[in-house]
């Protein structure tokens, strides 16, 4: 009778369990994606330099110029839904650019994780401004107003060129800006230092204090005039007890004004001109063109002058919308009514290897969440066996560090992981693939890791109940990029108080769902959403007709059948239910197949192996408590007992048989025959 072994509730035999062993002992591949951003947010048509790990610093260190950069996560709705703005906010401000320009890093795109780790970027979107000649290492200074307007980003923009001119900020170099936006000092009558650099006119822009367009005004003509070296200049004069007897000697009869003067006379006051920024640009190029020949300007001058510029625009074409696509029930029920086992997994290494290795330094209440989430993912999420060795091993190897683990550390370490276990990064989403890149992806996969977590916790009925919602508050609060998303996921549980009245299992389940249909009704019709999936009410009535009540409402909870929405979700999030398309084998292009062999078989310098005979239910948990040194042991003790049991049988079974046999008896009797034996 052939002897099996018995572990974990299965029977292999003999044969078998070397296999088994063996495979164990290989490395696997586990094929994710690494990658949860979407495609970039802007192009270099939108007036705005694209930067990169590459060039970032030859950009922006040592500049002669300053800039105001955006650290922004294409998968982030928050930057999604500021992206039009500020396209706009660069297009308005690109005749800027010879004293500040505009620009984007893409912080979702890995190779550019350390530069925006290395600038201490926490959340997007996030806007600095960098000085001229910023050097390498400098922070740059962070924006802080929530005001996300065009007018209030060049408001605190033009505040950051005045603080630096201000206070004559030296690094900066005597020749920026070329232009003043400092309010010029007025002592009775004369206009401090306005002829210092000998201008043969000046043009006065007199407004009310704080007010911006003077300066606005300046920045879009400062890089005319500084090219073609009209000896002309522009200075603010603020409407205050300082300028009231220089205002009344120049006859302005409204306020704000142009006025032109020369060093001994009033050339020009223009009664007519519309107080706008419009209108004082078109003036002032106007009276330039009209005094021509006192300000010695050639005809090249003059036509460069007068020629309208694209690119200087003040004006900024709205987006063309395009018509909507409706897709299939077949892509709809793939997009909201199944939960693929590749998305979970893209998810979970994205939010490690991205999310959490992008702070600098890890430490504190940060460190306890980030041990919060690796518990509950070891414990809870529904992994295959090598999802599961990858979550213990993590768990391990941040439990090892009790005081600070550095961002730049862990993404060595899963960068080590990776090139011993073979996890490799896929281009696709599979569920949460939206329509274009930027929507769905990351976001949608973490959404349903955290429902997965719920479900396999309720399912297991183990643990805190608590124990999921209290690692998800803390993530939010603590690693999600996008910000705004993280304050608003905090409203909706109350600051935590939520929390407190999760008494089982399927509470927590019900207060993720609840939170989730709340989220998705606040964000139903902004420009985040995928427009050929709406977010709707989930589950629809035709998907889930059981799970509606006699009730209406839009509460999002009287009207539900909850005992109904807990059976629901838990078919769509228990583990046996998840869909293995993108794991399995796949030809196509596109395919990221974790199983293309039935043997083992090399492929330039990657080894890839059958591991379809050990994904069965029964097989899913089998050795996920032992260890390399556990296995390593236990195929060795096989290996020798199996070599013992072999000298043993052909010892005293098969030896005395093989030498009784008919073979041996001959070559006895031959032997014995031999004349010459004995004799010499």
């Amino acid at each position: 009778m052939a002897s099996s072994f018995l572990l974990t509730g299965v029977v292999l035999s003999p044969l078998q369990l070397p296999l088994l062993l063996i495979f164990l002992l290989l490395p696997s591949s586990l094929e994710v994606s690494l990658g949860g951003g979407g495609t970039p947010l802007y192009n270099q048509d939108d007036k705005i330099l694209i930067l990169n790990s590459k060039n970032f610093q030859p950009n922006i260190c040592s500049s002669s110029k300053a800039w105001v950069v955006e650290f922004y996560s294409s998968w982030c709705g928050h930057c999604i839904h500021f992206a039009p703005t500020f396209k706009e906010f660069a297009t308005d401000v690109f005749a800027w650019r010879d004293v500040i320009s505009v620009a984007a890093i893409d912080c979702a795109m890995e190779e550019n994780m350390p530069t925006c780790r290395e600038y201490e970027v926490m959340g997007y979107p996030i806007l600095k401004f960098f000085t001229p000649n910023t050097p390498t290492g400098d922070m740059g200074i962070e924006r802080l107003s929530k005001d996300n307007t065009v007018p209030a980003i060049k408001k605190d923009m033009i505040e950051f060129i005045t603080d630096l001119q201000l206070k004559k900020f030296e690094k900066a170099g005597q020749h920026w800006p070329s232009v003043s936006l400092v309010p010029a000092s007025v002592n009775g009558l004369e206009i401090l230092h306005i002829w210092d650099q000998n201008p043969t006119m000046a043009v006065l822009l007199i407004e009310e204090a704080y007010s911006t367009m003077g300066s606005e005004v300046i920045l879009d003509l400062s890089g005319t005039l500084t090219k073609l070296k009209v000896p002309l200049v522009m200075a603010k004069i603020e409407i205050n007890a300082e300028s009231d007897q220089l205002l009344q000697k120049l006859t302005v009869s409204h306020k704000p004004s142009l006025v032109a003067i020369s060093r001994d006379s009033i050339l020009e006051v223009f009664p007519l001109v519309a107080a706008t920024r419009i209108g004082w640009n078109v003036a002032i190029k106007d009276f330039i063109l009209r005094k021509s020949s006192e300000l010695s300007l050639n005809n090249q001058m003059l036509a460069d002058l007068s020629q309208k510029k694209p690119e200087d625009s003040l004006y900024v074409q709205p987006l063309k919308s395009e018509a909507q696509k409706i897709e299939t029930r077949k892509k709809l029920i793939n997009r909201r009514y199944k939960v693929f086992t590749s998305d979970l997994e893209k998810a979970v290494i994205y939010s490690i290897s991205h999310e959490v290795a992008q702070h600098s330094s890890i430490s504190g209440h940060t460190l306890q969440s980030l041990l919060q989430y690796v518990t509950v993912l070891e414990k809870f999420f529904p992994a295959r066996i090598e999802m599961s060795v990858f979550l213990r091993d993590l768990h391990s190897w941040v439990n090892m560090h009790q005081d600070t683990i550095r961002g730049e550390d862990l993404s060595s370490w899963m960068e080590s992981y990776q090139g011993r276990h073979g996890i490799r990064a896929s281009k696709d989403w599979v569920g949460c693939r939206g329509s274009e890149d930027q929507f769905g992806g990351y976001p949608c996969g973490l959404w349903s890791v955290w429902h997965a977590l719920t479900i396999n916790q309720a399912n297991l009925a183990e643990g805190d109940p608590k124990e999921v919602m209290n690692a998800m508050k803390s993530f939010i609060q603590e690693f999600f990029g996008c910000r705004d998303c993280a304050r608003h996921f905090d409203q909706a549980i109350e600051g935590g108080k939520a929390l407190d009245e999760i008494e089982n299992y399927n509470d927590a389940v019900l207060l993720l769902w609840k939170t989730h249909n709340r989220a998705n009704f606040r964000l139903a019709g902004d420009i985040s959403e995928d427009p050929v999936f709406p977010k709707l009410v989930f589950p629809s009535k035709e998907f889930c007709s059981g799970c509606y009540g006699a009730l209406t409402g839009t509460n999002l909870w009287d009207e539900f059948d909850r005992i109904k929405v807990v059976e629901f979700l838990k078919n769509l999030y228990s583990k046996e239910k998840l869909s293995s398309q993108g794991l399995t084998s796949d030809t196509t292009a596109d395919g990221h197949a974790l199983a293309v062999a039935p043997l083992a078989q090399i492929d330039g310098n990657f080894e890839h192996l059958d591991v379809s005979n050990f994904k069965k239910k029964e097989n899913s948990t089998s050795f996920v408590f032992f260890n390399g040194a556990d296995i390593s042991i236990c195929f060795l003790l096989w290996f020798v007992s199996a070599l013992l049991l072999l000298l043993i049988y052909l010892k005293f079974i098969a030896g005395k048989k093989f030498s009784n046999s008919h073979f041996f008896s001959n070559l006895k009797r031959k032997t014995s025959m031999n004349p010459l034996l004995g004799k010499v």
